[in-house]
């Protein structure tokens, strides 16, 4: 994995890419989360979002941009979904560039539609088949600038071209009638939106350093059960079978197994540590734990590790005073409850009960 990704689709066609960027498709829901969650060698530094998907699929979520934020991973955005999101998520720390991204942040541009167009398949690069609003709005400007047309034909095609649905607005559509306009329109598009994506990653190559973050993301449980795993085993199948088998003939199982889904339910239900309270964790554990047991987490899995542990720790001492009634409980479903209590009662005698 490159340390730069950009996700690029019709804003830019794959030979404007820069060398030692990789280009995904424009970003889904996940896509981002995906990339956050890998190991950290792996793992990019550097995101760029400028095209995204939406209506059909899930857009890509705030949340996964600010997990990326929060992790020191460096995200900007700009021209399409990348400015629309940079502008919402600009005070966490999300950098935005472009005009785009200043239009939306001054109010002047409040349409989502204003970015979108229809594009063809990966197959086809996502060649745009439609053009974006705010183009129509700037190749219409400079046509007036030029005297090609009066600034009331600009402003009849702007608003003719806005009640067209996005995939609609086609030049030979919008300029059928106006011949002085679609004689000048040959090789005088403005692209408003590619130029702030080129913006953008000429920014990125130069590896801007991340903002600080100030701020705690919040650990929701909607969140904790829709992001990707944090941590793989990073055995692979076979290996971490056979290890769980030999598992299996050395230790207690069932109580593993126990003690593992507690773990879980304790981390989807109760707070996870955050900034200096995370820290002290993490060194807590590297106290209390093996250093050979540690050494194939990166900084981030044994962030996530102590994280749990801190779940767990806070989920036991909630319920700490329930325990007596709730051991009784158990000792019931193993049929031993009444083993134990016979075994009382003939020791120490019924003045006990």
């Amino acid at each position: 994995m490159s340390e730069i990704v950009a996700f690029v689709g019709p804003t830019l066609p794959r030979t404007g890419i820069p060398e030692g960027v990789r280009v995904l498709p424009p970003v889904a829901q996940g896509d981002i989360a995906h990339l956050v969650a890998l190991p950290a060698a792996r793992r990019p530094r550097w995101i760029a979002v400028i095209d995204g998907v939406y209506e059909r699929v899930p857009a890509v979520w705030h949340k996964e941009i600010l997990w990326a934020l929060s992790r020191g991973v460096w995200v900007g955005g700009a021209a399409s979904m990348g400015a629309l999101r940079a502008a919402e998520l600009a005070s966490f720390g999300m950098v935005g560039v472009g005009e785009v991204y200043a239009a939306v942040v001054s109010g002047d541009l409040v349409d989502d539609d204003e970015v979108a167009v229809a594009h063809l398949g990966p197959e086809d690069g996502h060649r745009p088949v439609s053009t974006a609003m705010v183009d129509i709005r700037a190749t219409l400007a400079a046509a007036e600038a030029e005297g090609v047309i009066s600034a009331q034909t600009r402003a009849a095609l702007v608003a003719e071209a806005k009640r067209l649905h996005y995939p609609d607005r086609r030049w030979p559509a919008i300029a059928s009638g106006t011949p002085v306009l679609r004689d000048w329109l040959p090789g005088r598009e403005r692209g408003v939106k590619a130029a702030d994506a080129r913006t953008l990653l000429r920014l990125v190559l130069g590896r801007p350093e991340p903002a600080p973050v100030t701020w705690h993301l919040e650990q929701t449980e909607q969140w904790r059960a829709t992001r990707p795993a944090p941590r793989s085993t990073g055995l692979g199948p076979a290996r971490l079978n056979a290890l769980l088998d030999a598992v299996r003939q050395e230790d207690s199982y069932p109580d593993l197994e126990r003690a593992a889904t507690l773990r879980l339910l304790a981390t989807r239900h109760h707070p996870r540590p955050a900034g200096a309270a995370l820290a002290g964790w993490v060194e807590r554990v590297r106290a209390h734990v093996p250093a050979a047991d540690l050494e194939d987490l990166d900084d981030l899995q044994l962030e996530e590790f102590a994280a749990d542990q801190a779940a767990l720790v806070d989920a036991c001492a909630a319920v700490e005073a329930e325990l007596p009634g709730a051991i009784l409980d158990v000792l019931r479903l193993r049929g031993r409850y009444a083993h134990h209590l016979k075994k009382l009662h003939q020791s120490k005698g019924d003045h006990l009960r």
